[in-house]
């Protein structure tokens, strides 16, 4: 992360601005600008207006220890950690007590991924990270979900984007994080771009903070627009982000016509980020609700 080098408010928003290197990040030239009608139509959506799995058209879940960033978690497609009831899709991370032979396991699985197991114990996390990779994949779009989490330390909800990876390997496939949040920095939220030069991995990733006054107690709007030139981020209408291609290197800039992102809802919990300064047992089950998710194609 890079060293904060201004503070910009903007309404209700304290956004603290990264600059890293080889990355151009500018406000808007209107920064209250909302969403345009003359450019974009909705492509789909889903309102969670029913009960039970989220939609099998949609969504797909990833499932097990995954092994990336150190996280603890144990994705699942249950109804405790994947759910629609009143009208949100609920994710909700839940801690288990487990047996012996299932501690085990668990080490076994997380073997070679530099997790901090013995975090664990006798227990174990699960969660859900939905996806909607090869189901609804999308170029240029206009995406934005309305959502609420919980802000436990060591917990790490995200709504991100991610491209073909049977293409190009992560990072050279790229990746938009729309909303990423670290329960030990309660309501500082972030947006960040992941490329072949621009990612966390050599210290060049391109993200940017913004402090709200509570992402548990409000429903916030996070959205992304992006085309051939520009990615542009969004808080509740309000444009914070902005990265310009530039004179970026082609094999640097992967969010062209030809590479469709998919969607990805989750929590992860520990890790290399989210479980910087330690877990918090006593404060879960920990949950995102997610009002809606609206993907836009420009006309």
């Amino acid at each position: 992360m890079a060293t904060p080098s201004q503070i910009i408010h903007l309404k209700s928003l304290s956004v603290v601005v990264g600059l890293i290197l080889l990355v151009s990040i500018t406000m808007s030239a209107n920064p209250q600008a909302s969403f345009n009608p003359e450019i974009w139509e909705l492509s789909w959506s889903d309102e969670f207006e029913y009960k039970g799995k989220p939609n099998p058209e949609i969504w797909d879940y990833e499932h097990g220890y995954l092994g990336f960033n150190e996280e603890l978690q144990n994705y699942t497609d249950q109804a405790e950690n994947a759910r629609v009831e009143g009208g949100v899709l609920i994710i909700e991370a839940h801690l288990k007590d487990v047996t012996a032979q299932r501690s085990k396991e668990i080490r076994k699985e997380l073997k070679g991924s530099n997790a901090k197991v013995d975090r664990l114990g006798s227990q174990e996390f699960t969660s859900a990270r939905l996806i909607t990779r090869g189901k609804k994949e999308f170029v240029h779009a206009r995406v934005e979900s309305r959502a609420r989490f919980t802000t436990g330390r060591g917990t790490w909800p995200a709504i991100w984007l991610l491209g073909d990876e049977s293409k190009q390997p992560w990072p050279l496939c790229g990746e938009m994080d729309i909303m990423e949040h670290v329960g030990f920095k309660p309501n500082h939220v972030y947006s960040a771009v992941h490329s072949k030069i621009s990612n966390f991995m050599n210290g060049a990733g391109i993200s940017q903070e913004v402090i709200l006054e509570d992402v548990w107690g409000d429903f916030h709007t996070y959205a992304v627009e992006w085309d051939a030139n520009a990615i542009r981020y969004f808080i509740d209408d309000v444009c914070y982000h902005v990265i310009e291609k530039g004179n970026r290197p082609k094999d640097d800039w992967p969010f062209v016509s030809d590479n469709p992102f998919y969607l990805i809802l989750n929590i992860a919990v520990g890790g290399s980020w989210g479980g910087k300064e330690g877990i918090d047992k006593t404060l879960f089950p920990q949950r995102m609700e997610v009002d809606y998710v609206r993907v836009f194609k420009r006309k």
